[in-house]
């Protein structure tokens, strides 16, 4: 699909302050290394979802005709744009102190690009605009509201408690085949990404190792700033990480379990395809800039940097966004 990463943007940026900032982004939300943002000119974007398709083709004879066949449903979908961003004002005696093992001001400005990055990748997660309605709706939310097949269950039952899988060689390979379900169901196979928690992307290998078993889908690659990362298939698994709070992970080990008992977590398989998957759209890229020109601010006496994005998801299809649920938390695994 068309579109850009703030990947691509890095690599395109020539201005030092933008480009360090949105390097420093990425080295915090890894994610910004595949999804791809399409630009808009509107603050809300229409789309259409097929609901229903019409009558496949028929057979007819010889010289006769087709009967017209226009009993296909669509249904209007709509997404929007929500600002974000935020402001990294400093004292201008900070510019002054040389006596310093880490500029003051480059300590600021990478604390605050942290913690905007931890926020957007929690919205991308459990956004729900009835509790945050400025912000988009998330993978969790979005799943909920697509056909069932979507949501994949790791044990036989949705009643069960969550699938310990290195308990028995029999839920070793349950989970490698929820993870092929899960995998197959996201698009027909065209994952572009999965995300988890930390602790659930060790454990992928160690029921591998648990199972004995001899494929060989796990590798590792490199992100723009240099880190490996695990992949599946050849596709990047990426570790959600935490929240501003640096202790509350964002894919949560606490999730409600089929048993309600809260013990479980979840993985997402995704696609980033406009008929069936999801991808980012935003009004204009990501604007990084001095609004005052390198002056004071006539408050306080202050220099201010901004971040100003005006983004969302967009998803317009049904079979693109998978949920792996009922995972037992893998610090509890046999």
């Amino acid at each position: 699909m068309t579109g850009i990463t703030l990947a691509q943007l890095a690599a395109l940026e020539t201005e030092p302050l933008r480009k360090g900032i949105i390097l420093n982004i990425i080295r915090d939300a890894q994610i910004f290394e595949k999804i791809p943002f399409e630009n808009v000119n509107s603050l809300h974007v229409i789309g259409t979802r097929w609901s229903k398709l019409p009558t496949g083709g028929t057979w007819r004879r010889l010289n006769a005709g087709y009967t017209a066949a226009n009993e296909g449903t669509v249904e209007q979908v709509e997404e929007s744009l929500f600002i974000f961003g935020g402001e990294i004002s400093y004292d201008r005696l900070l510019s002054k102190i040389t006596n310093f093992i880490e500029d003051p001001v480059t300590v600021q400005t990478k604390m605050k690009i942290k913690a905007l990055a931890y926020g957007w990748k929690n919205q991308f997660i459990n956004g729900d605009i009835a509790t945050e309605p400025d912000g988009f709706e998330g993978l969790k939310k979005r799943v909920a509201n697509l056909p069932t097949r979507q949501k994949v269950c790791g044990t036989t039952s949705t009643s069960a408690t969550a699938l310990d899988p290195t308990s028995s060689t029999t839920l070793a390979r349950r989970y490698l085949d929820v993870m092929e379900e899960s995998w197959h169901y996201c698009n027909g196979g065209q994952v572009d990404a999965i995300f988890a928690n930390e602790a659930q992307i060790l454990g992928i290998g160690r029921v591998m190792r648990y199972a004995q078993f001899n494929g060989n889908l796990l590798d590792v690659n490199k992100d723009t700033v240099g880190r490996e990362f695990v992949t599946y298939k050849g596709k990047p698994v990426f570790d959600m990480g935490y929240l501003a709070d640096q202790s509350t992970e964002i894919i949560t080990n606490t999730e409600t379990a089929g048993d309600a008992g809260a013990d479980s977590t979840s993985m997402y398989f995704a696609s980033f395809d406009k008929e069936e998957g999801i991808y980012g759209i935003q009004l204009e890229p990501m604007k990084i800039y001095d609004p005052l020109n390198g002056a004071e601010s006539p408050t306080s006496p202050a220099m201010i940097r901004r971040i100003d994005w005006a983004n969302g998801l967009a998803m317009f299809g049904s079979y693109g966004l998978v949920r792996l649920w009922n995972i037992l938390a893998p610090a509890s695994w046999t």
